[in-house]
Parts: C-alpha cells; structure tokens; sequence
C-alpha cells in the first residue's frame, strides 16, 4: 500500500474515532456536533500550521487532507448526504410543501444570487460576472446543523422538511447558475442573456429529473423481483445513487435534482417494491452512511480552510465580516419578500418560521468546493480566486459557527422547540395511557417469586409528567377545535403505519398497500377526516362492462382477467381497510380528548367499515367462487409469511442452527417467488 492511500486510511480512521467521542461528550451540551467537528477540524489544523505540534503523521495526514480535490468532495460525499436526505423525508409532506420549496430554491436563490453579487461589487472591485459566480456559491444553504437540531428539539416536521427540502433544490440551482456564470468568467461566453439562462437552466433541471426517475424505475423494477436480499438490494440503492449523480454531471446536468428525484422514487414507489424485511434496514443503513459523510466532510472543510487559505489580510478579515452582515440581510430580505406567497401556498408559514428559515441559511461543503475548484483554474487572477476562497470559507465557517450554535436558543425564545399545545395535549394521553399499562405489567411481575417483595406502589409514577413543574405551560389553552383536528390526525397516522405492517406481515398486497397508505395521505391533507373516504368509492364498486364485449373470445379472455384483477384489488383494499380502523377504534380511549369527539370519530369509523363491508358481502353473494379462490391465495401468503416467521424464531431460540434456518427460509422465499410469478397480473401481490 502506497503511504497516500494509508494517509487517508488513518485519517478516516481517527476521523470516525473522533466523531464517534465527540457525539458522546457533547450529548448533553447546545452545541451541535457538527459545529464541533467544524471547530476541531479548524484547531488541529491551525495548531499544525503554527508550528505547535511538529508529529510526521499528522502533518502527512493534514497535508494530504488539506490539498482534497474539489471534486472529490462533490462526487464523493455529495450523493450520499442528498440522497439520505431526501430519501429520509415524508415524501407525502414533501409533495405538499413542494411550491414552498421550489419558489425559495429557485426564486429566492436568484434574489440572494443577485443581491449577493452587488454586495460583494461594492465590497470588492470584481467584474459583475465575477460578483455573480461568487453569489452563486455563496448562497447555496447547507442546513445540516439546524435539521438536526429541529429533529432532536422539536416535532416541527413541517419547518424540518421545509428548510431541508429548500436546501436540497437549492444546492442544485446553485450549482446550476454557478456553471452557468463560470463560461462567462473565463471568456468562453461573452454575454450572457436572460432567456438562454432560462432555457439551459430547465434543461438542466429536467434532464436531471428524467436521469433520477429513470435510474429508479430500472432499480426498482429489479429489485422488485427480489424477496429479501438485503445485501443485493442496498447495494443497488448505492449504484443507483452514484450513477445518477455521475451520469447527470456528465451531460451537464443537475447531479442534486437527479438524486432527489432518485430518493423520492425510492420513498414511494419503492416503498410498494424494496422487500418490506429490508426497508428499515435500508434507512438505518443510509443514515450510518450520512453520519460518516458528515462527520469526514465537517472535518475536511475545518483542515482545508486553515491550511489553504492566506489569513494575513486584515482587509479581508473586515469585508468578510461585512459581508457576514450583509448575506444575514439579503436571506431576511429575500424571505421577507416571499413571504406573501408562502404563506398562502404549500401549508403556509408562520412570521416565527420565517425567522428560522433566514437564520437557518448556513453556507457548507458544497459552498466550500465550489470555491476550491475556482482557486485551481489559472485561468482566473489569483488575486481573485484568493479572495472568493478565503471570504466563501469564512463565510462557511460563519454561518456554522454562529447561526449553527445559536439555533438551539431562537427555537427556545420564539417557542418552536416545544409542540404546539393541541398536539402537546395528545402525547399526554399517549403518556397516561402508556403509564398505565407498565403499571399493568409491574403488577403481573410482582406476582413472580422473584419480586414478590416489590412493593409497585413505592415507584411511583414511571412516566414522570414533564409539566408538573410549570416549565411548559402554554401561554394559552389550545382550541377545541385544534385539539379535535390533533386527535383525529393522530389516528390517521396509526391508520397509516397499520396499512405498512399489514404488508410487511404479508395481510395485504403490494397495490392494497399503496392505495390505503394513499387514501390517508389524502385525508390528512388540510383538515383531516377519517371518514367518508371518496378516494376509496371507485374501488369499493363492482365494475360493469358491456355485454357485448363478452362474445367476442379475445376480448372476452382479457376482460375476465381485468375484472378478476380488479375486484381481487378491491377485496384486498377493504380486508386491509376493516382491520386498520378497528386499530383505530383499539386506541379510542387511550388518546380520547372529550366524549364528543370519541363518539363522531366511532360513527366515522362505523361509515368506513360499513362501506368496505358492504363490498365484500356482495362479491361473496354474487361472486362466491372468485371470493373463496382470493381467500384461498391470501392464506397461503400469510401461512408462507408466518411460517418464515417461525422458523427465523427458532433459530433466535437455539432449536435451529443458522444454516439450517436460512436453509428453510430459502425454500419458503422461493415458494413465494413461485406464488408471486404464478399470479402475475391476475393479483395485486
């Protein structure tokens, strides 16, 4: 091994060893970890420089780290930490609040891009086109820091996807015009023009959706017709990743909106085709690979600004600071001035969000590379790419530093690190009722010879109520209505996540699954009701077909097969419907915040039950045959499915050794392939 590949290998090494120890010393501290990493990476190096700590390997080790080609961290971390970001998102959520985003990715860059630009020619005395390259890397946003703050401080699922959403569109619109304004810069485009921008950046951003979508329908449709291979399947979604980025870049196209495009694919569609054993894994495996990512490229960016810029100007140093104050300004004016706009389309915003989003603007990596990648073209004044390097980190540096440390303390003084207070009010009752029932299992364990000198009453309250000390009290009581709306919103979500477990346990098929998930989603939108369902009434109606149709042999044979497709779909939808409202109606009680609700929410479920009811009573009168041949088909999926469960259960147990298990289970694996294979377009499995 040549001692490069070995340097990095160490550096890798005592990075995660690093990571890993700082995680666990700052758990307890505001300080996010990746401000950290950032602020270790920029101490090492600084100590290095000085001449403090003269040690061979850390300087081989920091030499080579500092010198990273700009690429590298592009094609490298980049397809990762978009990928596990969109891939991560409630794609449902996603799609609600997509206007949002799009109008601050696109809109809202461009406004900071000029501005941005005009800032730094007055500032500085750079060519315009120049002013705008810098603008455009300059106002790409990397909220890492902030989103992990808003996951761990708050439930505000709908600011988290906001910010993180407008961040991933936004990289990609940088990206876009900075490659657009580089050919200006060097000379190789003399003018540039409003409507040809326009024209290349749609191409850019819609061949980059079509490359995303188009990976992913391929990677899907393959891994579609695997049953629990995690090994194949991950390593897929890894390919699949790195060939849309790469392949969008070749072609010029846009990389970061190939790979949400790839994500979001992969959040829905795949969700129907990834082998429903493999999923979880799948999310816990992309989140290890972007808290790697992270951890290396916060390190890498602190190195690289020490050890490659020149920080001898005190010139620099008082624009940079200006330019702070500046780019802080533009984010609050191009907010401020959609504002109007996203408030009234998506799911709106609140003037305290709007504040996190603007304070939530932190330039990072990508900002960073961008810059580096200027600083190695000779064909650009040195005197120039100095400056764009030197202000771009230290405006990543900035914005981690200052806004990244301080979220922590604007979420808590405008009151969003809390839950609002109907939605407050609904995890109390889960807290009672969850109090209650290890209270419950307490009382059945103290009834064991070995705690039969518990005295349950001496643990008090397990759960202990974190109100009780007046530290979250609301400033107001919340509205009945708001608390209705958090209830009834609560039991769509169990609703939802029983649909997921019905087809992961093999109750329900691929399409029943997709279809009931949808039909929650729709009636999560605005105001959710659990009842009535319309997007449901199509499928919960026997269809009809000319009889004229049924003479001619052809036609006849493929309109048997539709209409047997067809109500074997419906008669799986509303098995798997029935079953999850009477999920719903088991957790009545336990989240009930008045009488009044709990017995609308009942008549709503009865509405829901007696629909699906009705269908299934009449395919059984009017079409008993095909009723006992779908139940047949659904109970050999489950007992293939169970007995899968036992036998992976008697491994856990000692009666079987690995390799017989994983024998047995390979054989039931394949039963379903055959089932699967067998039914073809007869059947929604």
């Amino acid at each position: 091994m040549h001692d490069n590949d070995l340097t990095i290998l160490l550096f890798v090494v005592f990075a995660l060893l690093l990571g890993t120890l700082i995680k666990v010393m700052m758990r307890n501290y505001r300080l996010p970890h990746t401000v950290m990493l950032l602020l270790v990476g920029i101490v090492t190096a600084a100590v290095t420089r000085a001449g403090w700590l003269e040690l061979e390997v850390i300087d081989s080790i920091l030499h080579q780290v500092g010198n990273i080609d700009p690429h590298l961290i592009l094609y490298l971390f980049l397809p990762t930490l978009i990928f596990e970001s969109a891939y991560s998102m409630e794609p449902h959520l996603f799609f609600r609040i997509a206007p949002q985003i799009i109008l601050l990715a696109i809109i809202g860059l461009i406004i900071s891009m000029v501005l941005s630009a005009l800032a730094i020619q007055w500032l500085l005395p750079w060519g315009f086109g120049v002013a705008l390259l810098f603008g455009a890397l300059v106002s790409a946003t990397d909220p890492v820091a902030v989103v992990a703050l808003l996951k761990e401080k708050s439930s505000r699922k709908r600011l988290e996807t906001l910010i993180e959403g407008e961040s991933l569109l936004n990289d990609g619109t940088a990206i876009v015009f900075f490659s657009i304004f580089y050919g200006f810069v060097l000379g190789t485009t003399t003018e540039v023009h409003a409507l040809p921008v326009i024209g290349k950046f749609i191409w850019v951003v819609s061949t980059g959706l079509l490359i995303g979508a188009g990976i992913g329908w391929m990677v899907l449709w393959i891994i579609g017709k695997l049953i629990n291979q995690p090994l194949i399947e991950i390593s897929l979604s890894i390919g699949a990743a790195y060939l849309t980025f790469i392949t969008a870049e070749s072609i010029h196209a846009s990389g970061v909106v190939a790979l949400v495009a790839l994500a979001l694919l992969f959040s829905t569609i795949g969700r129907i085709r990834i082998s429903p054993e493999v999923t979880h894994f799948l999310h816990q495996f992309w989140e290890m690979m972007a808290y790697v990512a992270n951890t290396l490229i916060f390190l890498i960016v602190g190195i690289v600004i020490v050890l490659q810029i020149n920080l001898d100007s005190p010139r620099l140093w008082l624009i940079l600071a200006v330019l702070y104050v500046l780019l802080t300004l533009i984010r609050f004016i191009s907010v401020l001035l959609l504002m109007p706009i996203l408030g009234r389309i998506g799911i709106g915003i609140t003037r305290e969000k709007g504040i996190v989003l603007v304070w939530g603007g932190l330039r990072g990596a990508v900002s960073l590379s961008l810059a580096l990648s200027i600083a190695r073209d000779t064909a650009i004044p040195v005197d120039i790419r100095d400056q764009i390097l030197f202000l771009a980190a230290g405006i990543v540096v900035l914005t981690i530093v200052i806004n990244g440390s301080t979220m922590e303390w604007l979420l808590h003084l405008l009151k969003l690190d809390r839950l609002p207070p109907a939605k407050e009010l609904s995890v109390q009752k889960a807290k009672e009722s969850l109090n209650l029932q290890l209270n419950e299992f307490l009382r059945q364990k103290a009834s064991k010879p070995f705690f039969d000198k518990l005295e349950t009453d001496s643990l008090g309250r397990l759960i202990e109520d974190p109100c009780k000390d007046g530290s979250c009290s609301l400033d107001r009581p919340p509205l009945q209505e708001d608390i209705d709306v958090a209830f009834m919103r609560r039991l769509l979500e169990i609703e939802r996540s029983d649909y997921w477990r019905q087809f992961e346990e093999g109750c329900i098929g691929r399409k029943a699954a997709f279809k009931l998930s949808r039909s929650v989603e729709q009636a999560l939108d605005n105001r959710p009701e659990i009842a009535p369902r319309p997007e449901l009434d199509h499928i919960f109606t026997v269809p009809s077909c000319p009889g004229l149709l049924h003479h001619i042999p052809i036609i006849r044979k493929f309109i048997e097969e539709w209409f047997f497709s067809r109500l074997s779909l419906g008669y799986d939808i509303a098995r798997g419907f029935i079953e999850a409202q009477e999920e719903m109606r088991r957790h009545i009680d336990k989240l009930c915040p008045n009488p009044e609700i709990c017995r609308r929410v009942e008549e709503m479920i009865d509405l829901n039950c007696s629909q699906a009811l009705g269908f299934t009573s009449y395919l059984g009168e009017k079409h008993g045959p095909l009723v006992k041949k779908l139940q047949i088909q659904s109970t050999r999926r489950l007992l293939l499915n169970h007995e899968r469960y036992l036998v992976w259960k008697m491994q856990h147990d000692g009666v079987l050794e690995e390799a017989e298990a994983q024998h047995l289970i390979k054989e039931i694996e394949d039963q379903m392939m055959r089932m699967r294979k067998w039914k073809g377009k007869k059947d929604s499995v």
